[in-house]
């Protein structure tokens, strides 16, 4: 089971680290569980460090904290 989700949002190049347990993330379902946004992806991972990892390698321009949860 992934414990961090990073969210990428391929249409304002950004990327966030999110705790599987925020309300942010929803477990990498996000706010909008119903209607996926086909520009933005959920990557599930086990450790916040390859969450970082993660979050470099997609290369968008902007890697943000999540203000929920603070990843």
């Amino acid at each position: 089971m992934a414990d961090f989700w990073v969210y990428e949002n391929r249409t304002h190049s950004y990327v966030r680290v999110h705790r599987r347990n925020c309300c942010m993330c929803n477990n990498g379902r996000g706010l909008k569980a119903s209607a996926p946004d086909p520009n933005a992806r959920w990557h599930g991972v086990e450790t916040r460090e390859e969450a970082a990892l993660l979050a470099r390698r997609l290369g968008q321009a902007v890697i943000a904290q999540c203000a929920t949860c603070g990843e």
